[in-house]
């Protein structure tokens, strides 16, 4: 399994909503900064993003598709300065709304939001970019991004049967292909995580902690996996990725015995082990440090609902 494949694999999807609408100037639909992802694909017309804490909106066109990752609060609207509702609201009140009826002045939106499960730390959330923008033509370029969104696009047309158990796993291969196109169209030494990706030597060195976790890995062991000197190594890691390598190997670490505390039935000492820690209160000290509870305590708490 490639590094990617292994990082969005142990990421929980939680609940997902699917929606569409054709909406009339002026409209505006808000998402707050919760653990929920947003999916936005402008079928026709235009629109504008802003951020949360950003100046200026960003305009998206027709055909466009935006990302905005998890806990990341958004608007989007037309005009720019339009009042707001909820996503869910503004959808629900305009989803039998014919597109023939406002031709040529209004939107047709596809919108999706799902929440990121899980209460452990996850390496993906805190390196996805606030927002991923692929215009109408990477993804007319991209042929499974492209079908991915229009079996989307189906999916939220219509009250299909088994809606809620399609729509979460719908995302879930949408955001892989998403994220493969926006890597595709990063320059080298760009795109953070994702960019290091395409870094062959820093790439070999995320493989082998995300294959053998439990290896007592070193920043000279790790150097010489990637061909290159430790200084220039721990330099060059450390910027791509975002950390430096032992601080992203311990995370990766804390996630892994995270996802298995709660899904399985090992004890916390096999956990300990299976994650590099040969002792229990240096693996539980490890753990408490890095999600502010103890094994037992995580394991044993209710999970956290993330709406």
């Amino acid at each position: 399994m490639d590094v990617l494949s292994e990082v969005l694999a142990t990421l929980r999807f939680g609940g997902a909503m699917i929606g569409s609408a054709t909406l009339r100037r002026p409209w505006g639909i808000s998402v707050d900064p919760t653990r929920n992802a947003a999916i936005h694909v402008i079928r026709r017309g235009e629109c504008w993003l802003r951020l949360n804490g950003e100046k200026e909106p960003v305009r998206i066109g027709e055909g466009d598709v935006i990302l905005v990752a998890s806990g990341v609060g958004h608007t989007i609207s037309d005009p720019a300065d339009a009042p707001t509702a909820s996503m869910s609201t503004v959808l629900a009140a305009n989803h039998n709304e014919s597109e023939s009826k406002h031709r040529g002045s209004a939107t047709t939106l596809l919108c999706a939001k799902y929440s990121l499960g899980g209460n452990g730390p996850h390496p993906i959330i805190p390196l996805l970019p606030p927002l991923i923008h692929l215009s109408r033509e990477q993804i007319v370029a991209n042929e499974s991004l492209r079908l991915a969104m229009e079996l989307l696009r189906l999916e939220a047309d219509g009250n299909l049967t088994g809606h809620d158990i399609v729509a979460p796993r719908l995302l879930d291969g949408l955001l892989i292909y998403l994220l493969r196109a926006w890597i595709e169209h990063q320059p080298l030494g760009a795109g953070g995580w994702f960019g290091a990706l395409r870094d062959r030597g820093i790439a070999r060195a995320l493989r082998l902690i995300h294959e053998r976790p439990a290896e007592r890995w070193t920043i000279v062991s790790l150097a010489d996996s990637a061909a290159q000197s430790r200084a220039t190594f721990a330099r060059r890691f450390t910027r791509l990725v975002g950390e430096p390598p032992l601080s992203y190997l311990t995370r990766w670490r804390m996630n892994l015995a995270a996802k298995a505390l709660r899904e399985t039935d090992q004890t916390i000492g096999e956990i300990g082990r299976a994650v590099g820690y040969e002792s229990l209160p240096s693996f539980s000290q490890a753990f408490k440090r890095a999600t502010g509870r103890s094994p037992g305590l995580y394991r044993n708490a209710p999970y956290l609902p993330t709406d």
